[in-house]
């Protein structure tokens, strides 16, 4: 028989059930809207829209919000009343799909008190609590979707997801800084002042961040320096960021002062008594480690024996240093050769270059090499560069002696344990004492080196050995010119040496050292032409340099001598430093000449190919003279030059577009030759395109200064072509050496070109010169103005260089003033003219 007290049980528990569902579809229904309100205004504080506007807007705007919040709240709910028992009844039997109400018999009574009736009442109630067990209250049904057939309230939900997302951390301050507005604090007549700035890292050389009152959002550096400053008020203000709150340091009674060091980002808020005085979204920037990279495959420098190492570098703040790691790559584990690369400008953010360095001394040279360069910025981060190989440029040597000397000087730099193979090779030098052909000091050297690595077992042996049989090799390449040569390099060191402390701390004292210096060194330049010019003459069989070569570098050097010795003298020590550059390079090119080293058929090809290209922009210099002279007559005259000025301007501007197009194709074969392009020939392609833009225009004023800007630029280009092709292909024989703008005495490109010389105006050559070696003199005489019938270089004929250049200046003086005095001439062409006879 069924248990009469476990019916109702289970009723109450379902009834209960039945009752919280009706409550939540009357409540839901009546809380959304306030809901709703809050929500919407959460989504606003989470994006800091109520912080940015004004405090009392932002104070109406919350108190709008609540409002609206209350009453919705207040309509909805005060309808809602709490279900009684026969609702919650009538919600279990529809829920449960049963009929005739049959929960409402375990509560009646029958009428009828006989016992028929009472049996049948029993049976009746007894079925009734038979159906408790298949009660079901169901799942609730507020019927929103009728209230918002839109979903606004998904819609609602999305967005509170989305902006919580984009506050991440700073999302609690932001939602109490929405429902806090900042309201002014002190005193009335006690004005209170906020000041706030920050302060990056000095070697960001970014200048203070002032932050404004109001707030707003500032990204700085990592590690910068924030400073507050709170005037006003007797109460002490907190400054606090993210989680962290400090209260201010008191200067006085009513100043204040807080600092803190920015290592993270977050909301920085100043706060005094509840209130919010200031907040800003503080973003702090971390700093990055440079990045480095070759620019492209470094090695051998063309036509020298330096070494290339092409760099790209960049920082976010600046580089501080670069340098080249170089290592052995037959022994990786081996100390680096370690060469320091300058950079332009001090700390460059972004910067590329190339850096020539002679490393044809190191023991390392002639050797296949792993090279990687490492940037530092001046936060102590470093990047590195990817590694590459190469062969570290060695100095070819010919004399057998100093050949086997190198080659023992490489196995002991690859196998520095294992120094059988150098004593092999020196023993078999010791066993021909007749190749020294009686050097005896030679000899006693080679001996001693031999002596040491056999005797001294330590690893310093080895690079003392080294060193030794480097000297010894120079010693027997360079034979008697060894000492001379030895005391340029000194020369040139100390030089250097006193051009930089001229350059770094400029006074009469390091000025005065730097003309010493620049003495000592044409010194010893002359000693070492001379001691070269009696090995020459020594021996007879093997001329090292061209006479005609060796006249002229003699000649170039002393001027390049003179002018960087002037100019520091004058204290123009950036003219200085450009004079010692080309005199560096000069002497470079002196050290590297060797003995009968002939040009071959490709370096022939070569230059050829350079001279045709150079000469059809002599030939594009003269057209484009033509153009701008008639251009300058058109604009003279008004455009009533000829019958039809329109006609010559479209005929001028169709020979303008030709002759830019000449140029491009010979840029490109410039290019394919060179490998390089002179940028001066593109800003005569760009002058070019607005001459002809201007011609079309009927411009001929504007169309002429184009013209005239083609033209020197033109002029330009042919000089950074002549040094480009000098650089890679080497000068003809009985060529003087270049200067520091390609081009050797009287206007000549090292090609033998005639460079177009402006001093008579753009596109206007000066005339034939004197001595120049592409043009035959008819006198018979050599580039010097001397007899070449054989006689003494100390006859009268021959012709002092100063005075041809007298004598040529004064040429040029006389035709400038010859134009000049012609006022028929364009008043633009006699204000050239003008400007040239000043620089006389």
């Amino acid at each position: 028989m069924t248990d009469p007290a476990r019916p109702p049980q289970r009723l109450a528990l379902r009834r209960l059930l039945a009752r919280a569902a009706i409550l939540f579809e009357a409540l839901w229904p009546a809380l959304w809207p306030p809901l709703g309100v809050v929500g919407l205004y959460l989504c606003a504080g989470l994006l800091g829209l109520p912080q940015a506007l004004p405090t009392l807007l932002h104070l109406l705007v919350l108190l709008l919000a609540v409002a609206a919040t209350a009453y919705l709240g207040w309509r909805g709910l005060h309808r809602v009343r709490f279900p009684d028992r026969r609702s919650a009844d009538r919600r279990l039997e529809t829920s449960s799909g049963l009929t005739h109400r049959p929960l409402s018999v375990l509560s009646d009574k029958p009428a009828g008190g006989d016992e028929l009736s009472q049996a049948v009442w029993r049976a009746h109630a007894a079925r009734a609590a038979a159906q408790i067990g298949r009660l079901r209250v169901g799942a609730p049904h507020p019927g929103l979707a009728r209230r918002d057939p839109r979903a606004i309230r998904f819609a609602l939900v999305l967005g509170l997801v989305a902006a919580l997302v984009i506050a991440g951390p700073d999302a609690p301050s932001r939602v109490l800084a929405a429902l806090t507005p900042a309201m002014p604090s002190g005193l009335p007549g006690q004005p209170v002042e906020l000041q706030a700035w920050i302060t990056p890292p000095a070697y960001t050389r970014v200048a203070p961040i002032f932050l404004k009152a109001q707030g707003g959002t500032v990204s700085v550096p990592a590690g910068s320096h924030l400073t507050v400053n709170v005037s006003g008020g007797e109460s002490v203000p907190t400054l606090a960021l993210n989680d962290k709150s400090d209260p201010f340091a008191p200067l006085d009674r009513t100043s204040f002062q807080a600092e803190r060091d920015l290592g993270r980002g977050g909301t920085l808020t100043v706060r005094r008594d509840g209130h919010t005085m200031a907040a800003w979204s503080l973003t702090v920037v971390g700093d990055l480690p440079p990045t480095v990279e070759w620019g492209e495959q470094p090695g051998r420098q063309p036509m020298s024996q330096q070494t290339r190492l092409p760099w790209k570098v960049a920082d976010d703040y600046g580089v501080v240093s670069l340098q080249a790691e170089l290592r052995l790559k037959a022994r990786p584990g081996a100390p680096p050769l370690v060469t320091t690369i300058p950079l332009p400008g001090g700390s460059p953010k972004d910067a590329h270059g190339v850096s020539q360095q002679d490393m044809t001394a190191h023991p390392w040279a002639g050797l296949p090499v792993t090279a990687r360069l490492v940037a530092k910025d001046a936060a102590g981060q470093t990047g590195a560069s990817a590694n590459i190989e190469f062969e570290l440029p060695e100095r070819p040597f010919r004399h057998p002696i100093a050949r086997a000397l190198i080659a023992a000087r490489k196995t002991l730099s690859l196998h520095p344990d294992d120094r059988g193979d150098a004593l092999e090779i020196l023993d078999g030098l010791m066993q021909q004492p007749q190749a020294f052909r009686g050097d005896v000091g030679a000899f006693t050297n080679l001996s001693a080196i031999y002596y040491q690595l056999v005797r001294d077992k330590s690893p310093a042996a080895v690079p003392q050995a080294q060193q030794m049989m480097w000297e010894l090799a120079l010693h027997m390449e360079e034979g008697q010119t060894e000492q001379t040569a030895r005391e340029l390099e000194e020369a040139r060191q100390a030089a250097r040496d006193a051009m930089d402390k001229a350059q770094q701390n400029p006074n009469d004292a390091t000025r005065q050292a730097l003309e010493k210096r620049l003495q000592e060194l044409r010194e010893a330049i002359d000693r070492h032409l001379q001691a070269l010019a009696e090995q020459a003459m020594r021996n007879n069989d093997i001329q090292p340099f061209d006479p005609n070569a060796l006249q002229m570098t003699n000649r170039d050097l002393d001027r390049m001598a003179q002018q960087a010795e002037k100019a520091a003298r004058e204290g123009r020590m950036q003219d200085a430093q450009k004079q010692m550059d080309a005199l560096e390079r000069m002497l470079d090119r002196l050290r590297n000449a060797r003995t009968g080293q002939g040009e071959n058929q490709k370096q022939q090809a070569q230059r050829k190919r350079g001279k045709q290209q150079m000469g059809a922009i002599q030939d594009m210099i003269q057209r484009e003279a033509g153009l701008m002279d008639k251009a300058q007559q058109r604009g003279d005259q008004g455009g009533q030059l000829g019958s039809d000025p329109k006609q010559q301007r479209e005929a001028d501007r169709r020979v303008q577009q030709a002759l830019r197009r000449s140029l491009g194709e010979l840029m490109q074969q410039f290019s394919d030759l060179t490998g390089q392009m002179p940028p001066s020939l593109g800003e005569a392609d760009q002058a070019m395109r607005d001459a002809m833009n201007r011609l079309g225009q009927g411009d001929d004023v504007e169309a002429g200064r184009a013209q005239q800007q083609a033209i020197e630029a033109l002029q330009k280009g042919a000089r950074e072509m002549g040094q480009t092709m000098a650089q890679q292909f080497g000068r003809q024989p009985g060529q003087g050496q270049e200067g520091e703008d390609g081009e050797g005495e009287d206007g000549e490109n090292a090609f033998g070109m005639m460079m177009p010389d402006d001093r008579n105006g753009p596109g206007r050559s000066a005339g034939p010169i004197p001595g120049n070696p592409q043009r035959a003199d008819p006198n018979g005489r050599d580039p010097l103005g001397r007899s070449a019938q054989g006689q003494s270089p100390d006859t009268n004929d021959a012709m002092v260089p100063e005075e041809r250049e007298r004598q040529r200046t004064q040429a040029i003086q006389e035709e400038l003033r010859r134009r000049g005095g012609e006022q028929q001439r364009p008043r633009q062409e006699l204000d050239y003219i003008d400007r040239l006879l000043k620089q006389f």
